[in-house]
């Protein structure tokens, strides 16, 4: 199993200048290259060349190219070669991702790749081999460049590498910060027996709603503060879009291009904004983390529906709430990594009717359930459902069909083997100080702290 360790890189503005500089010149390639893709493509079409369909469609045939382009363009030796080569292999993957989809390979079409902006978008630099461009010096990161130059990186929180096995590296730029993410292989643990199963219901009204075996029914909140911060970010935007993005014409000394700077004004916005957004996306993380690894404590197997926003909704807010604030599909990957670490077992359960399906006799609301309904009676049996714990029972019943299956331990569940009535309610919610447990219906608060 792998794991990404992102650490902050520090250093004296020179380092990261040239740092930049490295960026621009695998972006640069990434332009030429994929101009080039498009030129053989264009060949391929009107003469049928099998010579210009591999250099366009195979897995390697822009990264052949490199060796001929490093004597005709010098430059393109300052930047070390594995860099240079995972720059091509990207631009080719990204061409396969798109064939993918025009033969129905992949759930979701992808289009033919775009070129890159550098000011818009930092270029990551990807080292896919251990020790191969970059080296560790106990608290160091040492990059090399040509003729034995190099750049030197103090790394923030190096202790965290020690005696751990890294496989790659890649470093990227956020919010004007470096930061070195290092891909670390963790020998996975045994699974362990499963004795106690919760299963979740997904949703927007919150983060998500389970039952398990015990009895017990938990609630989790979908973070409050993120509309908040949403706003917030909708108001930098606003400001930073009315000021001028094409303030001044300059000419490039070499090309002779024109080319437009932004005003200061717009510039101070939109670092503004690049800040915010990375705090909301390490935010969230955090978020995602804290609730999966309280869950891996708590649980042997973790069930989750296969829900996932299509961009429905009724109103343009709706529909941004469902789609632009949820966090169902991050928290499931995240879900299924940290069982898998933890030794524990994630299953990702079929959902489709399991919100109008009565739990106790089975029956079936024809029409389903409109989301404004969030308590229902069954016709038949007359009992009275909260709607997403109604689903969450479901989901359980069809999660305890398939651990048999899915289970490379035993599964020997207490209290029973089967679904219980409804004991306790709890609500959880998620805190800076970690997670906040409480019993409804009584004066019983828990807060167990959890890290990320």
């Amino acid at each position: 199993m792998f794991k990404g360790i992102k650490l902050e890189l520090e250093a004296e503005e020179k380092e990261f200048i040239s740092l930049d500089g490295q960026s621009r010149i695998c972006n640069w390639l990434y332009n030429h290259l994929l101009e080039m893709a498009n030129k053989h493509k264009e060949i391929f079409v009107e003469t049928q060349d099998t010579n210009a369909a591999k250099i366009v469609y195979s897995k390697r045939g822009l990264r052949n190219l490199l060796p001929d382009m490093k004597k005709e363009l010098p430059f393109l030796k300052s930047v070390h070669s594995s860099p240079l080569k995972n720059t091509a292999l990207r631009v080719s993957a990204a061409i396969q991702e798109h064939q993918k989809g025009k033969k129905g390979k992949r759930k979701n079409k992808s289009g033919w790749p775009q070129f890159r902006s550098w000011k818009k978008s930092w270029f990551s630099l990807f080292y896919d081999e251990p020790n191969k461009g970059w080296k560790l010096e106990k608290d160091f990161l040492i990059i090399s460049l040509v003729m034995g130059c190099y750049l030197k990186f103090h790394i923030k929180e190096a202790s965290i590498l020690k005696n751990k096995k890294l496989r790659n590296l890649r470093i990227i730029r956020q919010a004007g910060h470096y930061y070195a993410i290092f891909t670390v292989e963790n020998n996975l643990p045994q699974q362990k027996p499963i004795r106690k199963v919760i299963a979740f219901d997904p949703n927007h009204k919150n983060m998500a709603y389970g039952v398990d075996c015990a009895g017990n029914s938990i609630e989790i909140a979908a973070p409050y503060w993120l509309k908040r911060y949403d706003k917030r970010i909708d108001e930098i935007k606003s400001k930073r879009d009315h000021c001028q993005k094409k303030a001044k014409k300059l000419i490039d000394e070499k090309s002779g291009k024109e080319y437009f700077i932004p005003s200061k004004r717009w510039q101070k916005y939109n670092k503004t904004l690049e800040i915010a957004l990375h705090k909301r996306r390490e935010q969230t993380k955090v978020f995602m983390f804290t609730i999966s690894n309280d869950l891996c404590r708590e649980y042997d197997c973790v069930g989750v529906g296969d829900y996932t926003p299509q961009g429905g909704g009724c109103t343009i807010k709706m529909r941004r709430a469902m789609n632009n604030r949820s966090l169902i599909g991050r928290f499931k990957e995240i879900m299924a990594w940290t069982a898998k670490r933890s030794g524990k077992l994630y299953i990702e359960y079929d959902e489709k009717g399991t919100t109008r399906t009565c739990n106790y006799c089975g029956y079936k609301v024809e029409d389903g359930l409109s989301p404004s309904i969030r308590k229902w009676e069954c016709p038949v049996c007359k009992a009275t459902h909260i709607r997403d714990e109604n689903a969450a029972q479901n989901g359980l019943k069809k999660v305890l069909r398939e651990l048999p299956t899915k289970s490379e331990t035993s599964v020997s569940l207490v209290p029973g083997s089967g679904l219980d009535f409804i004991k306790n309610r709890w609500a959880w919610r998620v805190l800076p100080s970690g997670v906040e447990k409480h019993l409804r219906g009584k004066d019983c608060i828990q807060l167990q702290a959890s890290g990320n």
